[in-house]
């Protein structure tokens, strides 16, 4: 029987994977279509004048419009992304 609880123990101490909401920009780096400085400026742009983030990629010149497009419609097709827990900290 104590052997079964510190099992339960153990496994209920364990970081555990969780969805998570992974942003566009934050896609478009992990995908390698841009890079942090990119998405920095175009992060600024954003902030600094307002409406869709894709639209600040396009007003900076680091997308053209057809693949904000196209990078959005593979972003929005997203179900879910896994987050696994950072086996570092375990």
């Amino acid at each position: 029987m104590e052997s079964q609880l510190g099992q339960i123990e153990e496994m209920e101490s364990r970081p555990r994977a969780s969805l998570e909401r992974i942003y566009f920009g934050e896609y478009l780096v992990e995908r390698h279509l841009i890079d942090e400085g990119q998405l920095l400026d175009a992060l600024a742009d954003h902030w600094t004048y307002g409406g869709r983030f894709g639209n600040a990629l396009v007003r900076r010149g680091i997308l053209t419009r057809a693949l904000v497009e196209q990078y959005a419609a593979e972003y929005h097709a997203l179900c879910v992304v896994e987050v696994a827990p950072d086996s570092r900290l375990s």
